[in-house]
This record gives structure tokens, C-alpha cells and sequence, in this order.
């Protein structure tokens, strides 16, 4: 799946992706850039949320 959003989204997205209680992600910020990419990943196994990126801007160059 691919989710494309605004900066100030991105922060309430990947909370949500945490499990991170939408109540408390005024605490936190997770600043992406234009064009960037961050990958999160759900464990198969376990069933764990990972941010495997944040804000990767290496294709960029």
C-alpha cells in the first residue's frame, strides 16, 4: 500500500501506525520533506509496527 499526504498529516499517520493515542500525538512530530519517503512495516509474525524510514530522500539526489 502507498499513502501520499502533507507534511503536517504524515505526524498524525505514523502515530496512528504506532498505536500512538491520537490524544497524545500533539507531543510529537515527525517532519518528512517534499518528495520523501518513509516506510513503515507491519511484522508478519508478530504483528509489531516498525518505522523502517523516516523522511529517506536518497532517490532524490
Amino acid at each position: 500500500m502507498i499513502v501520499v499526504t502533507h507534511g503536517g498529516t504524515a505526524t498524525y499517520l505514523i502515530a496512528a501506525w504506532i498505536g500512538l493515542p491520537l490524544e497524545e500525538a500533539g507531543y510529537v512530530k515527525f517532519k518528512v520533506s517534499a518528495g520523501s519517503i518513509t516506510h513503515l512495516r507491519e511484522d508478519d509474525f508478530f504483528h509489531d509496527r516498525q518505522v523502517m524510514t523516516l523522511n529517506d530522500v536518497s532517490h532524490l539526489d
